[in-house]
C-alpha cells in the first residue's frame, strides 16, 4: 500500500491498536489495574471497529455505491472471472474425471460449442461429444447430437 493510500480505517485501527498494547505495557509496568481496564476497553473497540467495519459498513458500503453507480464495485468479483481458456480447462476437468451424469453431459454440451463457434476446431468439437455419447448414450440432452451423426452432416 503506497503512502498515498492510506485510509481512515487503517487509521483508526492502528491507533486503537497502538492504544491496546500501549496501555497493556503501561499497565504491566505501573501494576496499576486501571491500565488494564484501558487497555481492555481499547483492545474491545479495535476489535468491534474491525467487526464493524468488514462485515457492515463496507459490504453496506459496497451495495450502495452498486445501486448508485449500476454496477460492481467489489475489485475482488473482477478477479474471479475465468478467462475462455479457464472455462475450457474446467469443462475438460470435469470430462476428464467422469463427475454426475449431468454434470458430464452439460460440460460436453458447452465445450462443443465452444470448440465449435469460438475455437474453429469441429473436429475437437465431434471428439467431445463422442466422448459423452458413448458414457451416456440414452442421454436425452445429446439426441440432437446422435441425429446430426446419422444424417452424416456431422456438427
Amino acid at each position: 500500500m503506497r503512502q498515498s493510500e492510506i485510509r481512515a480505517s487503517t487509521v483508526v485501527r492502528g491507533v486503537f491498536g497502538t492504544a491496546t498494547i500501549g496501555s497493556l505495557l503501561i499497565a504491566l509496568l505501573v501494576g496499576d489495574p486501571r491500565w488494564y481496564a484501558v487497555s481492555a476497553a481499547c483492545g474491545l473497540v479495535w476489535w468491534a471497529w474491525d467487526l464493524l467495519l468488514e462485515h457492515f459498513i463496507l459490504p453496506l458500503g459496497d451495495w450502495f455505491m452498486g445501486v448508485v453507480t449500476g454496477g460492481v464495485t467489489d475489485p475482488r468479483a473482477s478477479q474471479t472471472r475465468l478467462t475462455l481458456d479457464d472455462t475450457i480447462r474446467l469443462l475438460e476437468n470435469h470430462l476428464k474425471h467422469h463427475t454426475a451424469p449431468k454434470v458430464d453431459i452439460n460440460a460436453a454440451i458447452r465445450l462443443e460449442e465452444i470448440y465449435r463457434t469460438v475455437k474453429k476446431d469441429p473436429e475437437r468439437a465431434r471428439q467431445v461429444i463422442a466422448v459423452v455419447l458413448e458414457r451416456y448414450p440414452d442421454a436425452p440432452e445429446l439426441e440432437r447430437f446422435k441425429k446430426a451423426d446419422e444424417g452424416g452432416k456431422g456438427r
